[in-house]
């Protein structure tokens, strides 16, 4: 379950190129829902703050009062992201999930492609990203290009390890959302088995059809059952959504 709200909401984990600008504005952030089944089992949000020429990230989730009796969760992530390269400088990680717990920093040095821990340092490969930066990274991409029927794929540091995500478009959909009805595009990234995921296809994502590419929807397959995240609130959005009638 490590993991659990990052990978919930930072989904459109997608991109190619460091040309494309950074479609985030100071200030933005989104709250949303988390459900087991029938059952909503917490909430997780994330906030963006903008200096100089860095972004902080900021990823908060928890379980509510009846889930914490089985599994309590407090998960924070965090990351500084250059807003020159889209590639972080640093990842911190507290998580607090049942009886696991983990702390981890990060720090990126991308000209040796190197990430170094307070006691031990780790080759990576070139241009990784890190769960945070990579959500920032992605929605730089177009929906022309997140459409394409060729997959795309990204380099990303996870766990002490290098890991290449592939994600494949199924098609365009509207979701009724708590924010409106908003025109999707559908993705299915291929997961890590083992980590929380039984089958590599266990999840699919609706990010907004539009400049913002904000993750509106997620339906995942776990170890444990099945999961569900909606979005409850959006503030500072840098381009209007593609909301429909």
């Amino acid at each position: 379950m490590k993991n659990f709200f990052c990978i919930l909401i930072l989904l459109p984990l997608i991109t190619y190129s460091q040309t494309e600008k950074i479609n985030v504005k100071d200030g933005e952030s989104c709250s949303y829902n988390i459900h087991y089944g029938f059952i909503n089992g917490g909430n997780a949000e994330y906030s963006i703050n903008k200096k100089n020429n860095e972004i902080t990230v900021v990823v908060e989730g928890k379980s509510n009062i009846v889930i914490d009796v089985f599994f309590r969760i407090r998960d924070r992530y965090e990351s500084i992201i250059s807003t020159t390269t889209v590639l972080p400088k640093y990842f911190k990680r507290d998580i607090i999930e049942g009886s696991d717990e983990i702390h981890q920093e990060y720090f990126f040095n991308h000209e040796i492609n190197l990430v170094t821990t307070k006691d031990q340092s780790y080759d990576c490969i070139k241009q990784s990203q890190d769960m945070l930066s990579s959500f920032i990274y992605g929605r730089s991409l177009s929906s022309k290009e997140l459409k394409n029927k060729k997959p795309f794929y990204i380099n990303m540091f996870l766990d002490e390890e290098n890991y290449l995500m592939e994600v494949n478009y199924l098609s365009t959909e509207i979701i009724n959302s708590k924010i409106g009805k908003i025109r999707c595009i559908k993705l299915q990234p291929k997961v890590q088995v083992g980590r929380v995921f039984s089958n590599e296809d266990d999840l699919t994502i609706w990010i907004s059809d539009d400049k913002n590419h904000l993750l509106i929807k997620a339906e995942m397959g776990i170890l444990v059952g099945s999961l569900a995240i909606d979005i409850q609130t959006s503030k500072n959005i840098k381009f209007p959504l593609s909301i429909t009638d």
